[in-house]
């Protein structure tokens, strides 16, 4: 029974460590694995960020002949902290304008445009900087 009761904890201590490592080995990462990864990780918690449009990385067609364009962003949440986010648009974005966009780790659940005036100055300034 205590060797039962070991092995289970153990078990718990290296699922949570993989879980708690998975989450940081994830960051800045725009693969579709990274994003399914974060997508059903439950330590990565969902939240919202800002983002600045820029070029699209690529333009593709998808399978029913619509358009694919796939941006790469840098990021800022309320708290100044920076990442990059991968995700894709069915239409060119333009450029310089903010998007708000919820994410769960990796994965962009959705994304809007947003008026300047709306996004708070801590990621304006974050944003803003080289």
């Amino acid at each position: 029974m205590k060797k039962l009761l070991l092995g289970l904890v153990a078990l718990i201590v290296v699922a949570g460590g993989a879980l708690l490592f998975s989450s940081h080995a994830t960051k800045d990462q725009g693969t579709e694995l990274a994003m399914a990864l974060d997508n059903v990780n439950p330590m990565v918690k969902e939240s919202t960020v800002y983002g600045l449009t820029n070029e699209a990385v690529s333009h593709t067609k998808g399978q029913m002949g619509e358009d694919v364009f796939t941006y790469k962003m840098r990021t800022v949440d309320v708290h100044g902290n920076e990442r990059q986010l991968t995700f894709t648009a069915d239409h060119r974005l333009k450029l310089n304008h903010y998007l708000k966009i919820d994410t769960k780790g990796q994965n962009v659940n959705s994304w809007e445009a947003v008026q300047e005036t709306t996004v708070p100055s801590i990621i304006r300034t974050g944003l803003n900087k080289s």
